[in-house]
């Protein structure tokens, strides 16, 4: 691929990886951050709600691939969600339709399903819970409504669950340090599965789905196989880092002993890694499918685990 793709959001996690996947092809960055690793990219600091800023970064790009998002656990309000991923996609497609981009990948989440009984696939309802979920599907629907002005437009619209892996420092990075440093346990049986994405799978899924975009929108769903339970995959984690079995709590005990920190947070606004809402989301099930991008052929299965050293934690490949 040799055309010119304005990518939004390419400092970030999955952006770091991303540059290495699209070598072939101009990149324009359009970020608020400066990138802080080598990349031969063009960057442009901006921000995707700025309709000046995005109309000279789109300028002679033939696709656009959309990360730039707020997503945070904590410290969001409900409006700057929905002013970053719902306005900045309108100003996106707005700059896509005056350049005649006819091309649009975006990173949505599984999160616009909310929790469902069954785990669910494209053909679920969205039903989304909170406000991160919320916007991203708000961000699809302006989507959707772009390219049903012109029927040439090819919009690829990714659902993964969670994403980890080598620079990324979120909550399965802390679930591994915890596990590293001996103070992680598991609440209650730790039977409910948790689908996550490692990275440079999900970069090697979307760019099977790039290959074979077609006119509309196509959503898919991504989420490595096979799929593990939380307690499965802090035994996993452990057993690569040499580290003895995560040992158990009984839930009831960890959601008293999760008490004090709610009032705390309440009473000084700062986050804290314990509390009844985080002790809740860790025994909820968060399973998703994707079954309709491995019914186009695409295999990429948990076989083994592939030690990366990062810092003073190892991240793992999850490779075929």
């Amino acid at each position: 691929m040799t055309e010119n793709i304005l990518v939004t959001g390419g400092s970030g996690f999955i952006g770091s990886h991303l540059h290495n996947y699209l070598n072939h092809a101009q990149i324009v960055n359009l970020d608020l951050e400066t990138p802080d690793f080598i990349c031969h990219s063009r960057y442009i600091k901006g921000d995707i709600r700025d309709v000046d800023t995005v109309a000279e970064a789109v300028k002679g790009c033939k696709m656009i691939w959309s990360m730039a998002a707020a997503h945070k656990d904590f410290g969001v309000s409900h409006n700057e969600y929905f002013d970053i991923n719902e306005k900045g996609m309108q100003v996106l497609t707005q700059a896509a339709s005056q350049e005649g981009i006819k091309k649009f990948i975006f990173i949505s989440s599984v999160a616009v399903y909310g929790n469902a009984l069954e785990p669910p696939t494209e053909t679920s309802i969205p039903n989304p819970i909170n406000d991160y979920g919320a916007s991203k599907l708000a961000a699809e629907r302006v989507l959707e409504a772009w390219a049903a002005e012109d029927l040439t437009r090819q919009v690829l619209i990714i659902r993964p669950a969670v994403v980890y892996g080598e620079r990324n420092f979120a909550n399965v990075y802390h679930l591994m340090a915890h596990i590293n440093r001996g103070r992680f346990f598991n609440v209650g049986k730790g039977l409910n599965i948790k689908s996550i994405v490692y990275v440079k799978n999900l970069l090697e899924a979307i760019l099977f789905l790039m290959e074979r975009m077609t006119a509309g929108v196509n959503v898919y769903n991504y989420v490595d196989e096979p799929q593990l339970t939380s307690r499965q995959i802090g035994e996993t984690i452990a057993a690569a880092l040499n580290k003895s079995k995560p040992f158990t709590l009984p839930y009831s005990l960890v959601y008293l002993l999760a008490l004090p920190f709610d009032l705390l947070i309440k009473i000084i606004g700062k986050d804290f890694p314990i509390s009844t809402k985080r002790v809740k989301k860790f025994i909820t099930p968060t399973h998703f499918k994707a079954n309709k991008i491995r019914e186009l052929g695409f295999k990429i299965w948990l076989n083994g685990l592939k030690p990366i050293s990062h810092k003073n934690i190892n991240y793992f490949n999850l490779y075929s």
